[in-house]
């Protein structure tokens, strides 16, 4: 009997990475918050995104911090760090959700994508007594 091959579907599709090879990982995420796995999508989505300027990083890590003072209200504090072979980014942001604050990080990391290498240097303007040294 022969052999029977199921047909293939060949498709222009990037092959999806599962969550487990993602180099994005959050410190100190509180399980018990609601809006943790809001914040952790965000996150891991952002560094995906920042992967095709960026290739090559090697780390992107967030750690919370999380306060509460006199009450139930809890004050949420989030560095990330991102780590690349030549240099490395690193912000800061705060507030009172965990969610609100994980956008203010995701829009600082976005920035990143479209921000320039470097300023554009500008060709320097002499001073006046090089003007006026010049000009003797």
């Amino acid at each position: 009997m022969p052999m029977v091959k199921p047909n293939r579907v060949e498709t222009n599709n990037p092959p999806i990475m599962p969550v487990s090879e993602s180099s994005a990982y959050i410190v100190d995420l509180p399980a018990d918050d609601d809006e943790a796995p809001l914040a952790r999508s965000k996150f891991e989505r952002t560094v995906e995104g920042l992967k095709r300027t960026f290739p090559k990083i090697s780390e992107a890590r967030a750690t919370v911090k999380v306060s509460s003072r006199l009450g139930e209200r809890r004050m949420f504090e989030v560095h990330a760090l991102i780590r690349l072979p030549g240099r490395q980014f690193e912000f800061t942001a705060e507030g009172w959700s965990l969610a609100e604050t994980f956008d203010k990080i995701c829009s600082k990391l976005r920035r990143l994508r479209t921000k320039p290498e470097k300023k554009q240097s500008y060709r320097r303007q002499p001073s006046r007594s090089e003007i006026a040294i010049g000009a003797m």
